[in-house]
């Protein structure tokens, strides 16, 4: 039994999944630059999300050349207080990368669904998961005085009960797979705000659907493992929490990241020089349409039929000069019913314009933009 060692399916199920959720990653962030859209907070929160995870990665396979994997008695006494120590590092990291990608999952979802009780919702989810996910991580640093009794058996002091924090780690790891599925749950409200046609929008918000389902799921098994570390073999029987443990945080990722490409088209931001020039000629169109009465507008519009007709005629007599002004009028009359159309078309793309210079969390969803980019 002591030949037992865990650590190779530790370090293949850590770094297939974090790489997995890099390239997950790398694609959102080149798709989104190439697309010109501008990173935004979501984009940052899962780039940090990956990088605390890859930290906690490298801090696993360090722990696994010291013998994590493997049962207590086949390691050497001396590496026992340095795996503690790791163990610590490995799950506080793994404890902000998994709320890191839940906060970026959240935060699309918040520039997507319009409803106040939907954001309400996902900010409540996101500050509550962060109070009680980092109050977790730092009970494991405290729960022992002095700090180093929790990696060193053999050092004086005092420590709390031993069911206590995994107690509360339970709780924390179940209120994170409840969030979790809210999380999965909400994007199907997409299908029904944003009327999506086209069938890789579709299949975009399934595939994320589907991967925060899994990750919720994770969340769930890791919640049944926690146990293990009350174990006089942790170095053995907390191996499937650290399964469980890394693979929530790139299942999120990878969900994250392909919410984000399938609804990339939809997420619209001021910037394109292009429209910007383009909505300020037609502003000024209007503008301008708006301080000059139909009528002479349309004259104008005319120009130098109108101007032309008098100097023509001005041997004519009175009868002449009324047929003409008839004739002004039936120009005007054509002239002024295409500059209401520019007028009406101008003002479109001046609403328009309003609409997307207003702050991201008061658009409503524009369900007539929405061509969708899947990768």
């Amino acid at each position: 039994m002591e030949s037992e060692n865990r650590g190779s399916e530790i370090l293949a199920i850590t770094w297939t999944l974090t790489g997995l959720a890099a390239v997950s990653l790398v694609v959102r962030i080149v798709w989104k630059l190439r697309s010109k859209k501008k990173l935004w907070w979501d984009d940052h929160i899962c780039s940090l999300s990956w990088f605390v995870l890859k930290t906690s990665i490298f801090i696993v396979t360090i722990a696994t050349s010291k013998g994590l994997g493997k049962h207590v008695q086949a390691i050497p006494e001396d590496n026992l207080p340095a795996i503690g120590l790791l163990g610590n590092f490995i799950g506080t990291l793994s404890i902000l990368a998994s709320v890191w990608s839940k906060t970026s999952f959240a935060l699309t979802l918040l520039r997507l669904l319009s409803g106040r009780w939907i954001k309400d919702l996902l900010w409540l989810g996101v500050a509550t998961i962060h109070v009680f996910l980092i109050v977790n991580a730092l009970f494991m640093w405290i729960r022992c005085s002095p700090a180093a009794k929790m990696w060193d058996a053999y050092m004086e002091g005092t420590c709390w009960d031993n069911q206590v924090y995994p107690q509360y780690a339970m709780f924390a790891a179940g209120y994170s797979a409840a969030v979790d599925f809210i999380l999965a749950l909400l994007p199907f409200a997409l299908f029904y705000q944003l009327q999506m046609l086209h069938r890789k929008e579709k299949l975009g918000i399934s595939l994320a659907i589907i991967f925060a389902l899994v990750s919720a799921a994770t969340a769930i098994m890791k919640t049944t493992v926690i146990s293990g570390l009350t174990s006089s073999d942790f170095t053995f029987t907390t191996a499937p929490l650290i399964y469980y443990a890394t693979a929530e945080s790139p299942l999120a990722i990878i969900a994250a990241c392909i919410l984000s490409l399938a609804t990339l088209s939809r997420i619209t931001r001021p910037g394109n020089s292009v429209a910007s020039d383009n909505n300020k000629s037609l502003e000024n169109q209007s503008q301008t349409s708006e301080n000059i009465p139909l009528g002479a507008a349309s004259a104008s519009a005319s120009g130098g039929q109108s101007a032309a007709a008098p100097s023509s005629f001005s041997g004519q007599g009175q009868e002449n000069n009324s047929g003409v002004g008839r004739d002004v009028v039936v120009e005007e009359g054509g002239g002024g019913g295409r500059k209401g159309e520019r007028e009406q078309s101008g003002g479109q793309e001046k609403r328009e314009r309003e609409r997307r210079n207003q702050c991201w969390y008061k658009l409503s969803p524009d369900t007539n933009a929405w061509p969708g980019v899947l990768m």
